[in-house]
C-alpha cells in the first residue's frame, strides 16, 4: 500500500511538514537576532541547521513509515488469516452437514426406489413389471431389512397373476409358456440370499400355476406349493428340502439331482416325472402317484410311500433302505440292483416286478404279492421272507429257494 493512499501516513506527512516549517521559521528568527555574523555566514549556518533537521525529520519519517507499513501488513495478514479460518470453519460445517445428509440419504433413496418399484409392479405393460421385479431384487440386496418383505411381495405377485387352473391336467397346457414376468419373479426368488430369510417364515406359492417354469438350481427350501400346478417344470438341481408339495401336479417334471430331502408330497401327482439321482431321503409320499416315474440312482432312504402308486416306475440302483412301501402298488416296477434292505413291503403289490440283483436283506414281504415277480439273483433273500409273501408258479425265485407249498 502506498504512503499517500494510507490515511495515517498522510496525516504524518502533514505533521512533519508543519514541524519543518516551524523549525525553519524559528531558525531564521534565531540567526537574525545574533550579532557578529555576516549575512553570508548566517545563510550558511541556517542551511546547515535546516539540512540537519531535515535529515532527522526524514529519518523519523522513514522509521514511522516502516512501522505503519508493518502494522498494515500484519492487519492484512490477520484479515486474510481470519478469512481463511472462517472459510475453513464454513467448509467444515458444510462437510458435517453433507455427512449428516449422506447418512440419511441412502435410506431415503431406498424408500423412494421401493415405492416406485411397487408402483411399477402393477403396471399394465409387461416390460415395466419386468423392470420393477429386478429393481426390487437390487433393493433386497442393498437393504437386508427389506429382503424378506420383497420376497413376500414377489410371492404375492405370482399368486395374484398366476392362479392355478383347475383344468391343468389338460395335455394342451404342455405347450403353454409361462409369462415372462412370472418366470422372472420366480428366478429372483430362487436365487435370493436365503441367509437373510426371516426365521420360521416360508415362501407361500400355494395354488399357483407355474407349469413349464425353469427353476434350475433355484432355492425353494421350505416353500409352500400346496395345490400348485408344476407340470413340466425344470427342477434340475433345485433345493426343495422340507418344501410342502402336497396335492401338487408334477407330471412330466424334471428333478435331476434335485434335493427333496424331507419334502412333503402326499397325494402329489408325479406321473412320468424324472427324479434320477434325486435326494428324497425321509420324504413323505403317501398316496402319491409315481406311475412311470424314473427314480434311477435316487436316494429314498427312510421315505414314506404307503399306499403310493409306483406301477411301471423305474427304481433300478435306487437306495430304498428302510422305505415304507406298505400297501403300495409296485406292479411292473423295475427294482433291479436297488437296495431294499429293511424295506417295509407288507401288503405291497409286486406283481411282475423286477427284483433281480436287488438287496432284500431283512425286507418285510409279509402278505406282499410277488406273483410273476423276478427275484433271481437277489441278495440276502431268506426263505422266511418268501413264506410270508404271496406268490405263484410264475414267481421267479433265487436258485437256493423253493416255492412255498401255499403258492401252488
Amino acid at each position: 500500500m502506498s504512503f499517500i493512499k494510507t490515511n495515517g501516513l498522510t496525516t504524518l506527512l502533514a505533521f512533519v511538514s508543519v514541524i519543518f516549517i516551524l523549525s525553519f521559521t524559528l531558525i531564521i528568527l534565531f540567526f537574525e537576532n545574533i550579532q557578529g555574523f555576516s549575512n553570508q555566514e548566517k545563510i550558511e549556518y541556517i542551511t546547515q541547521t535546516l539540512t540537519t533537521i531535515a535529515i532527522i525529520i526524514g529519518g523519523l519519517a522513514l522509521i514511522i513509515n516502516g512501522y505503519y507499513t508493518s502494522r498494515l501488513s500484519l492487519d492484512e495478514n490477520h484479515s486474510l488469516l481470519t478469512q481463511l479460518l472462517a472459510g475453513t470453519l464454513a467448509w467444515d460445517n458444510n462437510t458435517g452437514n453433507c455427512i449428516n445428509q449422506t447418512q440419511l440419504t441412502p435410506q431415503k433413496i431406498v424408500s423412494e426406489r421401493f415405492s416406485k418399484a411397487i408402483e411399477q409392479l402393477g403396471n399394465e405393460k409387461i416390460e415395466t413389471r419386468f423392470a420393477a421385479i429386478y429393481a426390487l431384487e437390487r433393493i433386497a440386496k442393498d437393504s437386508p431389512k427389506d429382503h424378506w418383505t420383497i420376497m413376500e411381495i414377489l410371492a404375492a405377485f405370482i399368486r395374484e397373476n398366476a392362479p392355478v387352473n383347475r383344468e391343468y391336467e389338460d395335455e394342451s397346457l404342455q405347450l403353454s409358456k409361462l409369462p415372462t414376468d412370472i418366470q422372472t419373479a420366480l428366478t429372483v426368488i430362487g436365487r435370493r440370499d436365503s441367509y437373510k430369510d426371516q426365521v420360521n417364515q416360508k415362501l407361500d406359492l400355494r395354488n399357483t400355476d407355474l407349469s413349464n417354469a425353469d427353476l434350475t438350481e433355484a432355492n425353494f427350501s421350505r416353500a409352500i406349493f400346496v395345490g400348485a400346478n408344476l407340470q413340466w417344470v425344470n427342477f434340475t438341481r433345485v433345493n426343495l428340502s422340507e418344501a410342502d408339495l402336497s396335492v401338487t401336479c408334477l407330471c412330466g417334471s424334471i428333478f435331476y439331482e434335485a434335493n427333496l430331502q424331507k419334502a412333503i408330497l402326499p397325494e402329489a401327482n408325479l406321473q412320468g416325472a424324472v427324479l434320477r439321482k434325486a435326494n428324497l431321503s425321509q420324504a413323505i409320499l403317501y398316496d402319491a402317484n409315481l406311475e412311470g416315474t424314473v427314480l434311477c440312482d435316487a436316494n429314498l432312504e427312510g421315505a414314506i410311500l404307503c399306499d403310493a402308486n409306483l406301477e411301471g416306475a423305474i427304481l433300478c440302483d435306487a437306495n430304498l433302505e428302510e422305505v415304507n412301501f406298505e400297501g403300495s402298488n409296485l406292479q411292473d416296477t423295475n427294482l433291479i440292483g436297488s437296495n431294499l434292505q429293511r424295506a417295509k413291503l407288507a401288503g405291497a403289490n409286486l406283481e411282475s416286478a423286477l427284483l433281480s440283483t436287488a438287496n432284500l436283506q431283512e425286507a418285510n414281504f409279509q402278505e406282499a404279492n410277488l406273483c410273476g415277480a423276478n427275484l433271481n439273483g437277489s441278495e440276502n433273500v431268506e426263505s422266511y421272507q418268501i413264506e410270508q409273501a404271496i406268490g405263484d408258479r410264475t414267481t421267479i425265485l433265487p436258485e437256493n429257494l423253493k416255492i412255498p407249498q401255499h403258492w401252488w
